[in-house]
């Protein structure tokens, strides 16, 4: 407590400091001020690793016990996401601009380890510190360099606290023609945080499970005058560092995605994708596998009141070995089958429904790969509501609501199925004081119930933020 207390002064005496990172790959093509934009979709079309419950903003925000920030997003810089570039004026050298960010916040739930028995509370405090470097070159070309932390410290309980960090160095190359071209390289230290379906039930006594995801993403883009072609190509690596879950989860995963609009009118057009996801696992060799995805749709703006996007598909999870008998523990995840499939899609529905409320509808369903005791991996089929009102120029009420039910594919005959029903509410507000300094207070429910008992928990959380970003 003395800790998080010295922290919390050192907090309010530089009081008015934020630091956070933009949203996921799936979510950067969407102003990251709007919560209600958060975008479900993954660039590569096969699912990306944390989609699933946190396509619902605020709870995603909950589970990595990281404010709903009002200028820049969330810290959760997710791994093999594209950073981009800040919208802030920031700080001028010469042609060097340098964007600082500092964040700090003091939070409180009430079961901080998510469990259904023996709920433990917690005030915690987190700090983000960051900056951004922009750096423009031969015209409309430029180079970035991003690093973000998440300090985050517990009174009662110091086996949560983390010290995420995010760095990431990349070029952008905007050609003449509608040629672009992203590359950029990324270092992350991260962890899994509890009440995802990540967070092995087997793991929540001891600290939160850690691990480092080094990682290359390129993606380069045509903008045509009716068409559009994108391609992206990612590889990550994966090292889990704690609670002995290096032999099941270390892995290699390789990511490529190839998507194709083409305009029918003004204001429509068609979608396809195809995309595969390759893991290689070091020594966990019964779930080395590749997902397949291909769906097809459209997007639409007919009229300024809505407009929307849709894709729906199927996917496969091909494992690549042969079945064999592993030592424990990972004689767990024994499988008798090499394919499994099921329909996919993901959509998003905006309605503007006064010039100061809009209400955004996002359904979804898709395969999430997990290494998780007795499971190969889950699907998941949710919808979340997110609404955001303009109360005046500078204040925002944000709601979100989400639903979800994800049904675990048992390993092996042996293994038992498992489904979960998630169900979450959050209301929050946001206050820009001036251009660069923002405040917010947010209030989130979690119910999570599982016909496993051990995964049901529900948990309260308020969380009290302050930004700023130069």
């Amino acid at each position: 407590m003395i800790r998080s207390g010295r922290i919390a002064a050192c907090a309010i005496s530089i009081l008015v400091i934020v630091a956070t990172s933009e949203m996921s790959s799936a979510q950067q093509s969407v102003s990251p001020n709007d919560p209600s934009q958060a975008q479900a979709f993954s660039q590569s079309a096969s699912g990306a690793t944390f989609l699933s419950q946190f396509a619902n903003p605020a709870l995603r925000g909950s589970l990595y016990l990281t404010p709903q920030w009002p200028l820049t997003g969330y810290y959760p810089l997710f791994p093999g996401g594209l950073v981009q570039a800040l919208r802030a004026d920031g700080v001028m050298v010469g042609p060097l601009r340098l964007n600082p960010h500092m964040g700090v916040s003091q939070m409180y739930t009430d079961n901080v380890f998510r469990t259904n028995s023996n709920k433990t509370s917690d005030f915690l405090t987190t700090l983000s510190p960051g900056i951004q470097a922009q750096l423009p070159f031969a015209g409309f070309h430029s180079f970035l360099i991003d690093y973000r932390t998440n300090l985050q410290y517990y009174s009662r309980t110091p086996s949560n606290d983390v010290q995420d960090q995010t760095a990431t160095g990349g070029f952008k190359f905007n050609f003449p023609g509608g040629l672009n071209i992203d590359l950029q390289g990324h270092h992350k230290l991260g962890h899994d945080p509890r009440g995802s379906a990540v967070d092995d039930v087997n793991t929540q006594g001891l600290e939160v499970n850690k691990w480092t995801a080094n990682g290359f993403t390129g993606q380069a883009e045509y903008l045509g005058a009716q068409s559009i072609v994108r391609l992206t190509a990612q590889t990550i690596r994966w090292d889990y560092l704690n609670n002995g879950l290096g032999p099941s989860r270390d892995r290699l995963a390789n990511n490529a995605g190839l998507t194709f609009s083409r305009n029918i009118t003004g204001k429509t057009s068609l979608l396809a994708n195809f995309g595969a996801l390759q893991s290689i696992y070091d020594q966990n060799k019964n779930l080395d596998n590749v997902l397949y995805t291909i769906s097809g749709g459209a997007t639409w703006n007919v009229t300024d009141l809505t407009s929307g996007d849709i894709l729906i598909g199927y996917q496969n999870v091909q494992f690549t070995r042969a079945e064999v008998n592993q030592p424990p523990p990972l004689s767990q995840f024994a499988r008798d089958k090499d394919s499994y499939s099921n329909l996919y899609f993901m959509g998003r529905l905006n309605w503007q429904a006064t010039p100061l409320l809009k209400i955004t509808l996002q359904p979804y369903r898709t395969i999430q790969q997990t290494v998780t005791t007795g499971s190969l991996f889950y699907t998941a089929t949710g919808v979340n509501l997110t609404g955001r009102h303009e109360l005046t120029d500078s204040t925002t009420l944000n709601l979100n609501l989400g639903f979800e039910e994800d049904t675990f594919q048992r390993s092996g005959s042996g293994g038992s199925n498992r489904t979960d029903q998630l169900k979450n509410a959050a209301v929050g507000v946001n206050y820009q004081a001036v251009k660069w300094v923002g405040l917010g207070i947010q209030y989130i429910f979690e119910d999570r119930n599982s016909n496993q008992t051990q995964f049901t928990y529900q948990a309260n959380t308020v969380m009290l933020s302050a930004q700023v970003l130069l």
